[in-house]
């Protein structure tokens, strides 16, 4: 017997001014952000899912709720499943790069004005998994999250190693899901897991 895990990313979002919204109020799905959520739906609509937690943030919740009333079950905000805290929210792609390439995680703004790291990140996504994990056993469950907590987890689970620089986030050997991405874990009796990309 084994639980199954998947992890969706949010849909297009629409951000008029490019920034970079984090955990920023606003930013709802796009059209394209809807059709993609119909998408994952579509995937998903004969695996038995249970249940789906997403993040508080809007664009999160708003894929989250068209996925659970597509598939006819209920949807719980988990705050484990937030975005990145960091307080360089709002701030374009160009201007980030401009303090570092490897934004938000090197740039002493983010620590110091109480930016999480990739550890906490990968901590807490890690500890809603295996909470998960023991209260769905040989269930199937849907996490909609965003691009770096999932990314961060993946690539600490699958491949041994905590990602902090650009580097790390395009290392080639996983890919960083795009948004309106789905992923499936499967977690095994025997400890092994199991991944597969489907969108």
């Amino acid at each position: 017997m084994s639980t199954r895990i998947y992890f969706a990313r949010h849909g297009k979002y629409k951000n008029p001014d490019g920034v970079i919204p984090y955990r920023l109020p606003g930013f709802p799905l796009a059209e394209d952000g809807k059709r993609q959520a119909k998408e994952i739906v579509e995937k998903l609509k004969e695996q038995d899912i249970i249940k789906v937690f997403c993040s508080p943030i809007l664009r999160c919740h708003q894929t989250a709720e068209i996925i659970a009333n597509g598939l006819g079950i209920s949807v719980e905000q988990k705050e484990e499943l937030s975005e990145t805290r960091t307080p360089l929210q709002g701030k374009t792609k160009k201007e980030m790069e401009t303090l570092s390439p490897n934004y938000p995680f090197d740039i002493p703004e983010h620590s110091i004005g109480g930016g999480e790291t990739p550890e906490e990140m990968y901590n807490r996504v890690h500890n809603l998994v295996q909470k998960t994990i023991s209260e769905y056993k040989n269930k199937t469950i849907l996490l909609v999250s965003h691009g770096d907590p999932i990314f961060i987890f993946l690539s600490t689970r699958l491949l041994g190693s905590v990602p902090h620089t650009h580097q790390d986030f395009d290392n080639k050997k996983l890919r960083y899901i795009p948004m309106g991405g789905l992923v499936e874990l499967t977690f095994t009796d025997s400890g092994e897991v199991v991944y597969r990309e489907l969108i």
